[in-house]
């Protein structure tokens, strides 16, 4: 009787939610058909129909991993929801030169949230994707191709809105993961963070784009394939530590003869069966890190005192409203006797609660009787309370 009663209660909830303030998106997503395995063609383009469907709806990335496309048979497959997703009907599905295309359409509650309360985009800096050494044996026009990788992933990731919020800073490039740990390269990365006041660093690599070949026969021409691996790093920005790292890689067919040159950002490359590959994997190191970093608290730079307050780096793009609440750090610095240098974050009392809110920072003001704040620019706040549990993040 308990468990109908719970059934029945998570029914009208889902009703009610429909009828208050549930809205109806669609969207379309197409995927390369490899060895005329059209299940997971249907289900990577189903994916990238619903995932467009969450940017529509200003939602994270991370509620894909409540949506599941799941295999039936040979030919068929189910589409499971949960919220912030209620329902998911297909409209269309299409297939027609080696590709399959599905349109569907999603009933979808934004109000819903995948963490205990409202969260805030996280500031990113993306630094500059480099090759790695011994990418390739054919160095042709790949360090083209690596620049328009990086112009391309950093598109998809300021499409994010609600998971992201994309910093601009140098050109920098950076070591692949196993570099990225030792002492000095935490200090490299906590001062470009800090400098362009990003909570996360984004870095790549690109570690395989060799050529194969496909031998020919009686009905056609050999072919050429070519792989294609990138390493995507997250690296907390205060700290220096490596938070992720995850390798993305495909092999497919490249558009043209080894010997004909290509332009890296032409339609030719990226609406072939390889550049649509590539985007796709560039779409799940997108979606990946947003999961990852969903429920992470937001943690802001103090950039100006005013009086009986601070000015922050965090404002409207991130999301912050009138009325949240953020608590103050303490930030820390020693030098040991090698002469490396160290951080630590020191959580303090003082709360801090918003009063005016721009585009980039935010004006606070103490909730406490003190007049002066032992507090320096460049100390850092992190979010501890929001005012109203209104957008999903």
């Amino acid at each position: 009787m308990v468990v109908l009663m719970r059934i029945f209660s998570v029914l009208l909830f889902s009703l009610y939610c429909s009828a208050l303030s549930a809205e109806w998106f669609s969207a379309s997503g197409t995927a390369v058909i490899f060895d005329d395995n059209r299940q997971l063609a249907r289900q990577q383009a189903a994916r990238q129909a619903l995932r467009d469907i969450l940017l529509q709806a200003d939602i994270s990335l991370a509620a894909l991993s409540v949506i599941n496309t799941e295999p039936l048979g040979e030919e068929l497959f189910s589409l499971t929801a949960g919220l912030p997703v209620l329902q998911i009907v297909v409209l269309e599905e299409d297939e027609r030169d080696n590709r399959l295309s599905i349109t569907l359409k999603a009933d979808v509650w934004p109000q819903a949230s995948l963490c205990p309360d409202r969260t805030l985009s996280k500031a990113v800096l993306l630094t500059s994707f480099n090759l790695a050494e011994g990418a390739t044996q054919v160095a042709q026009s790949n360090t083209g191709l690596a620049a328009e990788v990086s112009r391309r992933f950093a598109a998809t990731l300021q499409r994010a809105n609600a998971d992201f919020l994309l910093k601009q800073g140098a050109s920098y490039s950076l070591p692949g993961a196993d570099k990225l740990q030792s002492a000095a390269a935490a200090q490299q990365l906590q001062k470009i963070a800090q400098a362009a006041q990003a909570q996360f660093v984004v870095s790549g690599q690109l570690r395989n784009l060799s050529f194969g070949v496909l031998p020919g026969n009686l009905l056609s021409k050999k072919s050429w394939t070519r792989q294609f691996a990138l390493d995507i790093s997250v690296t907390d920005g205060i700290s220096g530590a490596l938070i992720q790292n995850n390798t993305y890689q495909t092999r497919t067919l490249w558009p043209v003869p080894l010997t004909t040159p290509i332009d890296s950002g032409s339609d030719q490359l990226w609406r072939s069966d390889y550049g649509l590959e590539v985007q796709r994997l560039l779409r799940d190191a997108v979606d990946d890190i947003a999961q990852t970093l969903a429920c992470t608290p937001v943690k802001a730079q103090v950039v100006r005192i005013v009086p009986q307050g601070v000015a922050i780096s965090a404002g409207s793009r991130q999301g912050v409203k009138s009325g949240d609440i953020f608590r103050l750090f303490y930030s820390d610095s020693f030098t040991d006797s090698w002469g490396n240098q160290y951080r630590q974050l020191t959580q303090d009392n003082i709360e801090l609660e918003v009063t005016q809110v721009y585009p980039d920072h935010a004006l606070t003001r103490a909730l406490t009787q003190s007049n002066v704040l032992p507090v320096q620019v460049r100390d850092l706040v992190q979010i501890a309370g929001l005012k109203e549990r209104k957008y999903a993040n």
